[in-house]
């Protein structure tokens, strides 16, 4: 029974999530998790502490320990996380400043300077990706513009699930997920492209030793083993992007399926071989923890996050309501939507509250409800929540479709994909039958798979899947409903449209008033 379990740990924006493998079993025998906070200093800025990140990968392994005697078991663990993050550390792997995250929009002077430079086409063809404040380089560059000092004294760019990595083993690493995010890198050889690296302002000497996601990068230290409770000498894998990890957890494994993961943002990701090129920057690529894919991946910022800045905001008495009945305060919200009927009675939400990712990427968008009538409640507003995140994944869809990809069906994951009111209001929006797998959290249990390859445990990430995974439901769209609900996605398509520049206007105005 020696060494049986594996660990996998993933850091997601707001929460760090575990989970305990029992590789004979296939079976989840421990979860854990803890909340992390995040900062917005300044509108379009988004900020997280490093040992925040560390703190809260401790308290959910921990949590896990203490559910059995599962420690001298343990033969592997490997952590995934959030992408698109720019953290700066010196050579003791210290964080030099706040690490700055994939909402952060502060960098779009950035862009245009890595545009002048180098040239879009060459970060297409050489990354595979668009120029963006949601990738590292631009951040970094405005880190070397803003703050040179800190620039100057860094000496590797890590990912947060590369920091933790770091405080588990030692090893400054880079899986080839995080490294996606990574303009120098170059997604269909697996390499750092060193001279464009060079040539964007960025020093090849702070781009750290990539590894395959199953691939072992060290042994957890004793010191590490003396805060976790994981004992000295375990071997700690590279791990991959939480969503690539969320992907492997619920079985998407093959060129053509798709996958939906919904938390404080979301991704819609198709999986496409790595040597088939698709000229389409709109949605972006990076690749699997399953080398030879990629993911045509699409984030979006505001999913979960719309939903929890109503409730936060105006669900005052829900929230008093759930404490009291020691019940989830969302079903209270979806309860009075499910009163309003479809299309919300022409009331509509853009859900971009501070940027918008893809496909529109403009740093610049605002939240907006169109469409408010005085006969309309709060049932109406929050339908239309999540309305809004359902049209954002449908315009993401038909891009994706236009580009050539195929799209048969969705395998979902994440906290609101928990609701089947929410599901059911996504499948009739895209048209797209729906997969609920049997399984809590996918992205730690991806990440405790690949552990269990680098233990030798596994052969390889996919032969054991048929005996983790399962599919507990299938959700069918309604396709009259759909038709319904195209006639507002196109009229949802032209306010944002017709807002476009406007929002430029505005964001100007705003930061002329916080002068005042």
């Amino acid at each position: 029974m020696s060494k049986h379990l594996t660990l996998g740990v993933d850091i997601g924006t707001t929460n760090v999530k575990a989970t305990i493998l029992n590789t004979q079993t296939g079976k989840v025998v421990a979860f854990g998790s803890e909340e992390h906070p995040l900062f917005h200093p300044h509108p379009g800025w988004a900020e997280q502490e490093a040992d925040n990140y560390w703190k809260a990968v401790v308290s959910a392994i921990r949590q896990c320990l203490e559910g059995g005697n599962f420690a001298d078991d343990i033969a592997a663990v490997a952590l995934s996380g959030l992408v698109g993050v720019t953290l700066p550390v010196n050579d003791k792997g210290e964080p030099l400043r706040r690490a700055m995250i994939w909402m952060d929009s502060r960098s779009e002077q950035e862009c245009q300077d890595i545009r002048d430079v180098v040239g879009e086409d060459t970060i297409n063809s050489n990354n595979g990706n668009r120029l963006a404040p949601w990738f590292i380089d631009p951040k970094a560059l405005w880190i070397k513009k803003h703050e040179p000092h800190i620039f100057d004294a860094t000496h590797k760019f890590l990912s947060p699930s590369g920091y933790c990595t770091f405080r588990l083993s030692g090893t400054f690493s880079m899986n080839t997920g995080d490294a996606g995010l990574f303009y120098p890198y170059e997604y269909q050889k697996e390499a750092w492209n060193e001279p464009l690296a060079t040539a964007i302002g960025i020093p090849p000497s702070t781009l750290p030793k990539l590894y395959r996601s199953h691939e072992p990068v060290g042994e957890v230290t004793r010191k590490a083993a003396a805060e976790t409770g994981l004992r000295a000498g375990t071997i700690v894998a590279a791990g991959g992007t939480d969503i690539s990890c969320a992907a492997l957890g619920v079985g998407v494994t093959q060129a053509g399926q798709a996958f939906y993961s919904m938390g404080t943002g979301s991704n819609i990701g198709i999986m496409i071989p790595t040597e088939q090129t698709i000229d389409e920057y709109r949605i972006l690529k990076w690749p699997h923890v399953l080398p030879g894919l990629t993911m045509f991946d699409a984030p979006m910022a505001f999913t979960g996050a719309s939903l929890k800045w109503y409730r936060d905001t105006f669900g005052g008495s829900e929230n008093r309501l759930a404490e009291r009945m020691n019940t989830n305060v969302f079903d209270f919200f979806t309860e009075q939507a499910k009163h309003i009927t479809a299309g919300a009675d022409g009331l509509m939400y853009l859900p971009y509250l501070g940027n918008s990712l893809a496909p529109n990427w403009n740093s610049e968008a605002s939240g907006v409800f169109f469409g408010m009538l005085p006969t309309m409640g709060r049932g109406h507003f929050i339908r239309s929540l999540i309305e809004g995140v359902a049209f954002d994944l449908y315009s993401n869809i038909q891009i994706a479709r236009s580009a050539g990809a195929q799209i048969n069906e969705l395998v979902l994951n994440g906290g609101p994909t928990q609701s089947r009111f929410w599901n059911q209001i996504t499948a009739n929006v895209t048209n797209i039958p729906l997969k609920v797998p049997d399984i809590g959290e996918a992205a730690p249990l991806g990440d405790a798979i690949l552990a269990a390859v680098a233990a030798g445990i596994y052969d390889d990430p996919v032969s054991p899947l048929k005996d983790i995974i399962s599919i507990k439901e299938t959700i069918e769209p309604d396709p009259q409903m759909h038709a319904r609900y195209a006639e507002s996605f196109e009229i949802w398509c032209r306010v944002y449209d017709s807002l476009r520049d406007t929002m430029s206007e505005h964001r100007a105005l705003q930061r002329r008033l916080r002068q005042y």
